[in-house]
């Protein structure tokens, strides 16, 4: 068999060139990917690269146990794409590359249930995420939709560059995960920076041979731009989810501190910590409708921790403890707590993260709790203002009899809201009213119960203590909410029903949550550096009430004079841009908006003027004393062959419209004409066309 040998001196294709050279030209322009042969694996690599971006975004949801999932997914997964891309192996590459990167990630995770796991973290566990505190924590069944989006971007990327040339439009995909990043928690500052050069750097190796370094480095400035110019409440798909209850009604612990102390020795749970442990909450109520106290926040799932939120910023670092607890007869959701708890481990636990409060819906028997306790400094605070912003602290009170207004003013004397101003009605508590604690004991913490109780009888439980404190504050001003807990016994760590007590809580600023007890009943922690301490040696230095003068009001701040605020650099980067970007969009909607209205026209002189302005957008020198053939010769350089043909069949029409003198319509063979110019001027190079774009 005798063959053609291959020429010895390949002629290039110019722009203008026709033929089978031209057309192996294009052919090589568009067999394979930017970044060189079909082979060649860089922008394979930049599609997955950018998925693993947008799936480490999730960072701040998981912490940083997210990062060996979705390496281990996506490594085997691009392994196999490039690998079956070089030998070009497109029938079954999808599937084989979902393939790799599923035992990729099972080999990270180690579930216990392979397919229950990749099965929930396809369906539920982005819900289950939402609904938990984070950072969530690191449960197979939770991770695991992060490296699955991660998965599927990478695929669904890789296989719009492989199959469809689609070299920019193989990124959406990482950008749609990206955005859905941001709905979880929104990167700021250098994160979002790093980001987004991160996606330009992609964007840059898929399209380096196709657009000019000036677009990309526009895409950069951009990212930085956008990435440090400080924006509003972002949209978060957290705002309206959280964890349902399984029971939908669960009875309220403050009407069952009665029937507790009806049955004193029977014992609710044991502790073991190293520290001591003055009370153990189980329940924050504060919404009051004027007959029951209802609990008030929402539910999550605990996570793997919670920071200290609610505490002060500034002054000494929280101390960390823990306790080892054992349930023996409390019954129902309620799990002894803490106001700040740090982690929970052995219980599937629902928390308050605002107010403390933990809940269960299966069967618990030992769990340990780890929380934040406060060091406060008690100089000064005596004097210390409130809190209104306090979670709950300022709820409703119903409608309150006309005579407890009076006694509340007549309580505090009229004193300005602070912290002496609530150990002030504490202690009118304390002096006036008796605390029962046998025989018959009254019940209730409505208004017609409160109202017997602080008008009348003027004996209680700690039940009505709690309730008539917390209504009476509110009235006043003061921020507080009722808590329903046990007290630390004296001596052992059996909790039993005797220790059941209700006690308030008063919001302090620069403190947090102080509990205070109207009963008389005290007691702190061993190493006296408790709140619960320095609010006993607080309340044993209180003067005499007459002896105290009306708080001072906080100083109010000055505010800058009209006109010396700070210059608004966000707002004139953020114009800017849009002037930029503005600018550039404008040419093409003027463009279309003209082609548009010459194309309804239909006329010969508007086929013309149409061709000369697309060349001319082009780069081609056109000029008005220029006729059709004038500009087809000035094009020939520019444009291939089958475009100056075309013109040649414009010059015709114009020639028969404008100079034939007979009516002639030759409107169908001039905009005929103007389609086959466009058609030739897209099968420029992209360089070329881009600038065009942009071009008026």
């Amino acid at each position: 068999m005798i063959t053609a040998a291959p020429p010895k001196h390949a002629v290039p294709a110019g722009p203008g060139a026709t033929g089978p050279a031209a057309a192996g030209s294009a052919l090589a322009g568009s067999a394979g990917p930017a970044g060189g042969s079909p082979a060649h694996p860089a922008p394979v690599v930049a599609v997955v690269v950018a998925a693993v971006v947008a799936g480490l975004l999730f960072v701040p949801v998981f912490g940083f146990s997210l990062l060996l999932p979705v390496v281990a997914t996506a490594l085997p997964a691009l392994g196999v794409a490039v690998w079956l891309r070089a030998r070009e192996r497109d029938a079954w590459r999808a599937v084989a590359v979902v393939v790799a990167g599923l035992a990729g990630l099972l080999v990270a995770l180690r579930p216990a249930d392979p397919l229950g796991t990749l099965v929930t973290g396809a369906t539920e566990s982005w819900r289950l995420v939402l609904q938990s505190t984070w950072p969530a924590r690191p449960d197979p069944e939770l991770l695991a939709f992060v490296p699955l989006l991660v998965l599927a971007a990478a695929v669904f990327g890789a296989e719009l560059l492989l199959r469809l040339r689609a070299r920019l439009v193989a990124v959406v995909p990482a950008l749609a995960v990206a955005g859905l990043s941001q709905a979880y928690a929104a990167a700021t500052g250098v994160v979002s920076v790093v980001a987004a050069l991160a996606f330009a750097a992609c964007g840059a190796v898929l399209v380096a041979r196709g657009v000019p370094w000036v677009a990309v480095a526009l895409g950069v400035v951009g990212a930085v731009v956008l990435g440090t110019v400080p924006s509003g409440t972002p949209l978060s798909l957290r705002t309206n989810e959280y964890a349902p209850l399984d029971v939908p009604r669960v009875a309220s612990p403050l009407g069952e501190l009665a029937s507790r102390l009806a049955q004193p020795d029977t014992p609710v749970f044991e502790y073991t910590s190293s520290d001591r442990v003055d009370r153990w909450p189980i329940a924050v109520l504060d919404r009051f409708d004027g007959v029951t106290w209802h609990p008030g926040g929402e539910l999550r799932r605990m996570g793997a921790g919670l920071p200290p939120t609610g505490l002060p910023s500034t002054g000494p670092v929280p101390a960390e403890r823990s306790a080892r607890i054992t349930l023996r007869g409390l019954d129902g959701p309620w799990l002894p707590s803490q106001t700040w708890p740090a982690a929970v481990d052995g219980v599937d636990a629902l928390v308050d993260p605002e107010r403390g409060t933990l809940f269960t819906q299966r069967p618990a028997t030992a769990y340990t709790l780890r929380w934040w306790e406060p060091t406060v400094d008690e100089a000064g605070l005596r004097a210390r203002a409130m809190d209104p912003r306090a979670p709950g602290g300022m709820g409703s009170v119903g409608e309150a009899p006309p005579a407890v207004h009076a006694l509340a003013k007549d309580a505090v004397r009229d004193m300005r809201s602070s912290f002496q101003t609530a150990m002030v009605l504490e202690k009118y508590l304390r002096d006036n009213y008796e605390l029962v604690t046998d025989g018959a004991m009254p019940v209730g913490h409505g208004w017609p119960q409160l109202e017997r109780f602080l008008l009348t009888d003027k004996r209680g439980t700690s039940e009505q203590f709690a309730a008539a404190y917390v209504a009476l504050a509110r009235l006043r001003g003061i921020p507080a909410r009722l808590v329903v807990g046990f007290a630390a016994p004296e001596s052992g760590t059996v909790v039993r029903n005797r220790d059941a007590l209700a006690w308030p809580e008063v919001a302090v600023e620069g403190v947090g949550w102080v509990a205070l007890d109207p009963t008389g009943w005290t007691r702190g922690s061993s190493d006296g550096t408790g709140l619960g301490d320095v609010t006993e040696r607080e309340r044993e230095n209180l003067p005499p009430v007459e002896d105290l003068p009306d708080p001072e009001l906080p100083p109010t701040a000055p505010g800058p004079p009209p006109g010396t605020g700070p210059f608004p650099w966000p707002a004139l980067l953020v114009a800017l841009a849009l002037l930029t970007i503005g600018w550039f969009l404008a040419a093409p909607v003027v463009v279309a908006v003209r082609s548009r209205r010459r194309r309804r026209s239909g006329t010969v002189a508007d086929a013309w003027a149409e061709v000369r302005d697309r060349l001319r957008r082009h780069g081609v020198a056109v000029t008005a004393a220029m006729t059709v053939r004038d500009v087809a010769a000035a094009a020939r350089p520019v444009v291939d062959r089958s475009t100056v043909d075309a013109l040649g069949g414009l010059a015709v029409a114009v020639d028969a419209t404008m100079w034939s003198g007979a009516g002639v319509d030759a409107r169908a063979q001039a905009w005929a004409a103007v389609d086959a110019v466009r058609s030739g001027l897209a099968r420029r190079p992209v360089k070329a066309r881009l600038r065009a774009l942009f071009r008026y």
